[in-house]
């Protein structure tokens, strides 16, 4: 079966770096933004569900974004398809 979802490339030094540098698009990748939105614990337990079942590492997931909403923030997970 090919693999459908591929791994960034970034290198992952800095955890507390602000500035997002995006690898530039390949022919025939598509970016996918994948995000969860709730409570912060809400949201770190599915993360790490999905973690447990091999989906994505937690740390490839966003920091906690604030959705303007009490007690609600957002996290976002970036992947790239291959577009067959």
């Amino acid at each position: 079966m090919p693999q459908a979802f591929l791994p960034s490339n970034l290198p992952i030094t800095d955890t507390h770096a602000t500035v997002t540098i995006e690898p530039t698009t390949e022919p025939g990748r598509e970016k996918v933004l994948l995000t969860v939105t709730g409570s912060a614990y809400a949201i770190e337990r599915v993360i790490h569900e999905l973690y447990r079942v091999g989906f994505a590492e937690v740390r490839e997931w966003s920091k906690p974004i604030p959705t303007g909403k009490v007690n609600e923030v957002m996290r976002v997970l970036t992947r790239y398809v291959i577009m067959e």
